[in-house]
C-alpha cells in the first residue's frame, strides 16, 4: 500500500479552472430523516380535527378573530421517532416506515412538544400512542375539511423541526475550525443565525463573521458549505475540507492555508507567473540549481484506497521588476494543494521567499521544494493548485488509481 507508480504517458496538462464547491458531509452527531410526503400530510388531516391525547379537545386547525383562513394549532409526532435521537426510535423500521401514515400522530401543540420529549418517553410508549391514533381515525369526520393554500407545505416544515429562518440583521458565521485529535480530518464548517457554531476541522481554516440586512440583500444569496475532510492513514494527516462561500465571500475550509497579503505599493512593479510545477521521487536546491529525481509524474497508484500520498514537489516562480527601489523585499508566498475530485484537499502546504533586488530592474527565478505527504480517498483525476500571493496561479492534472501490489491475488 501507498507505492507510487508514477507515468509518463502524456505531458501534464495545464488546467486553471474554478473549483466548484460541494456541500459539506454529515456530521455524527447531525440527523438526518426522511422529510414528510404531502399527501400524507393531507391523510391525516383528512382523518382528524382534534389532538388525539384523550384528554384534550384542542383543534388542530384553529380560527383566529377577523381572519378568514385557519391556522395551525398542531403538530405531527411520530409514534416511533424519525431519528435515533429521538424518543421510541425502532432501529428494525427503515426511513419509509417512520415517515409512513400509520407511524404519524397529530397533537395540538404542548401535547405534541410532551409526546416528543425523550425525557417523557416512558410516559408515551408505542402502545399507548397507538391506541391513540386507533380512536382519533374512529372520530373521523364524514367531509375532510379544506386545508388552506401553504398548509401543507408548512406542516411538513413544522414536522421536521425547521426553523424559519429571516435574514434581517442577521449574523452569518462560516468557516473551519481546527481539530484536536491527530490526524483529524478538516471540515467545512458552516453555520447560520446568531451564536450558530461552525463544524471542526483541521487548523488553518478561517473565521469569518459578517451582519446581512434584509434592505441590502436582493434576490437569492447562494450559499454552500464545503464538504468536510476525511480522517488520515499511517499516521498522515488528515484531508482538509472543500472551501465554504456565502455570495461572492469564500472561506477556506479546515486544513486549507491562506495567503498573507502581497504589498500593494509593490503590485504596479513586481509581475510573477508560476511557471512550472512537478512531482518527483527527489527534489533538492543545491547552489542555486534544481535537482530533480523521477519527476514529471502524471499518475500515482495505491493498493487500495484510503492510502498514503508522500512525494517531493518543487514549484517555480518567475518574479520580475522595474523601477524598484534597491532592498525593497519582495515577500513571496506559495500554496501548493492537491484538490481531489470531491473539492477537497488531500494536502495544503504553504512556503515563503524573501527576494531582496540590488538593481531597479530585473528578473529572478524562485524555486520553492515542498516535501509533501496525505490521505488519498479518492480515485481519478486531482488537481495540484499552486497559488501565488500576488495572484499568479497554475493548475495541473494528476491521476490518482488502484494498482494491487503483484503479492496480492487480483480479482
Amino acid at each position: 500500500m501507498g507505492i507510487a507508480t508514477p507515468r509518463a504517458e502524456h505531458a501534464i496538462t495545464a488546467l486553471f479552472t474554478k473549483l466548484a464547491l460541494a456541500p459539506s458531509a454529515a456530521k455524527d452527531e447531525c440527523v438526518t430523516r426522511l422529510p414528510i410526503l404531502e399527501s400524507t400530510v393531507k391523510q391525516l388531516y383528512g382523518t382528524a380535527t382534534v389532538c388525539a391525547h384523550p384528554d384534550c379537545d384542542e383543534p388542530l386547525l384553529r380560527s383566529v378573530d377577523d381572519f378568514d383562513v385557519p391556522v395551525l394549532n398542531s403538530r405531527i409526532a411520530h409514534i416511533c421517532a424519525a431519528s435515533a435521537l429521538g424518543p421510541r426510535y425502532n432501529e428494525t423500521m427503515d426511513d419509509e416506515e417512520r415517515r409512513r401514515f400509520d407511524n404519524l400522530l397529530l397533537l395540538c401543540l404542548p401535547h405534541a412538544e410532551e409526546v416528543d420529549l425523550k425525557a417523557l418517553a416512558d410516559r408515551y410508549p408505542v402502545e399507548t400512542l397507538r391506541g391513540w391514533k386507533a380512536v382519533q381515525l374512529q372520530a373521523a369526520p364524514a367531509t375532510p375539511p379544506e386545508l388552506p393554500e401553504g398548509m401543507l407545505e408548512r406542516a411538513v416544515l413544522l414536522s421536521m423541526g425547521d426553523v424559519l429562518m429571516d435574514f434581517r440583521e442577521a449574523t452569518i458565521d462560516l468557516g473551519g475550525k481546527a481539530a484536536t485529535a491527530p490526524g483529524a480530518g478538516g471540515s467545512g464548517g458552516g453555520a447560520i443565525g446568531p451564536g450558530a457554531r461552525g463544524g471542526d476541522g483541521g487548523p488553518g481554516g478561517d473565521h469569518h463573521t459578517f451582519a446581512v440586512t434584509g434592505l441590502e440583500v436582493l434576490g437569492e444569496v447562494p450559499i454552500e458549505i464545503g464538504r468536510g475532510g476525511r480522517f488520515g492513514v499511517d499516521g498522515l494527516p488528515g484531508e482538509a475540507a472543500g472551501h465554504s462561500r456565502f455570495g461572492a465571500v469564500v472561506v477556506p475550509g479546515g486544513g486549507r492555508k491562506k495567503h498573507s497579503p502581497f504589498p500593494e505599493a509593490l503590485n504596479d512593479i513586481v509581475t510573477t507567473s508560476v511557471s512550472s510545477a512537478l512531482f518527483a521521487n527527489y527534489a533538492e536546491i543545491n547552489n542555486g540549481l534544481s535537482h530533480l529525481i523521477g519527476a514529471g509524474w502524471t499518475s500515482y497508484d495505491v493498493v487500495e484506497l484510503p492510502g498514503p500520498f508522500r512525494s517531493a514537489l518543487l514549484v517555480w516562480v518567475d518574479v520580475s521588476w522595474a523601477g524598484i527601489e534597491p532592498e525593497t523585499e519582495i515577500p513571496i508566498e506559495v500554496i501548493a494543494e492537491l484538490i481531489t475530485p470531491s473539492k477537497t484537499a488531500t494536502f495544503s502546504e504553504t512556503a515563503t521567499m524573501i527576494i531582496t533586488p540590488t538593481e531597479r530592474d530585473g528578473f529572478h527565478r524562485a524555486a520553492f521544494p515542498f516535501p509533501v505527504a496525505g490521505t488519498l480517498h479518492d480515485a481519478g483525476l486531482h488537481v495540484l493548485d499552486v497559488s501565488c500571493n500576488t495572484g499568479a496561479r497554475l493548475g495541473q492534472y494528476l491521476n490518482v488509481g488502484i494498482k494491487p501490489s503483484p503479492e496480492q491475488p487480483t480479482s
